[in-house]
């Protein structure tokens, strides 16, 4: 896999980090995450914006006051929403982030199944959940999450239709979404129906879509890695200026000069 961390937005009332996992585990999770209160309020929810990232994840949402907690699973996407959580002191949120097609390793459905929406684990897996709430008992941490998908990860064994997404999407990746469908189909010897086929079963949104997502997240990477300069700047090798502005404000909910470099995690 190209080495692949997106860039994500930050909340001014969240305090947001990401973890690596085990190098055993990088050729499917991206990261680790957890978000928590920056400051504590009256209990009042906590709103961010979560643009798209071309990654899957498993959330962990636990409030502290009532103890309450809940799994969920986040499908691809190609516009941002916005994403509630608590902001008592104590409430935590943990995830998951699955490479592009990788979250078949632990979720079996079609990836198209959930793609824009967001999925209790209750429903989608009662197995998988009762694992994750048994670990979660014991307290959630990334040696914990490691030793767990260590164990749940070497189960996997790859089929020739999830190889074909895999390589197709690595094509994408490494070609920062530039490529056309059409290119990354004949490179992987497939019609351009049965690599969209592929990617409605293991990567959620089209081929075309896809490579939109990952042109969008390798804009946002030069931005953040030139120091937020000027996202007009940054855009030169991805975008015809016509199309950024409306690129920008769909993925992000912002204007292009709206944009600063506070508005994201700083990976660099």
């Amino acid at each position: 896999m190209v080495p692949f961390r997106p860039i994500v937005m930050t909340s001014p009332d969240t305090d947001y980090r990401e973890y690596r996992p085990h190098p055993a585990l990088t050729s499917f999770i991206v990261c680790y995450w957890q978000s928590v209160p920056k400051e504590v309020g009256d209990g009042r929810t906590l709103t961010s914006i979560i643009v798209p990232d071309g990654c899957t994840d498993i959330i962990y949402d636990r409030d502290s006051l009532t103890g309450r907690y809940e799994w969920s699973y986040c499908g691809m996407f190609d516009d941002y929403f916005h994403a509630t959580s608590p902001g008592r002191a104590g409430s935590v949120t943990w995830g998951i982030r699955f490479y592009p097609g990788a979250y078949h390793r632990i979720i079996r459905d079609q990836a198209s199944s959930f793609t824009g929406t967001t999925v209790l684990l209750d429903d989608l897996s009662p197995d998988l959940l009762r694992e994750l709430t048994g670990l979660a008992e014991w307290g959630l941490s990334v040696a914990s999450l490691d030793s767990f998908f260590l164990k749940k990860g070497g189960t996997h064994s790859a089929s020739n239709s999830s190889i074909q997404a895999n390589a197709a999407v690595y094509s994408i990746l490494e070609g920062k979404g530039i490529r056309s469908v059409k290119e990354i189909a004949a490179e992987q010897f497939l019609s351009t129906r049965t690599l969209s086929r592929l990617f409605s079963d293991y990567v959620g949104l089209t081929p075309k879509k896809f490579s939109a997502v990952i042109r969008f997240q390798s804009l946002v990477s030069d931005y953040v890695r030139s120091g937020g300069s000027n996202v007009g700047e940054a855009s030169a090798s991805f975008y015809d200026q016509s199309h950024l502005y409306h690129d920008i404000l769909k993925k992000t909910g912002k204007t292009p000069s709206q944009l600063k470099l506070s508005d994201f995690y700083n990976h660099f």
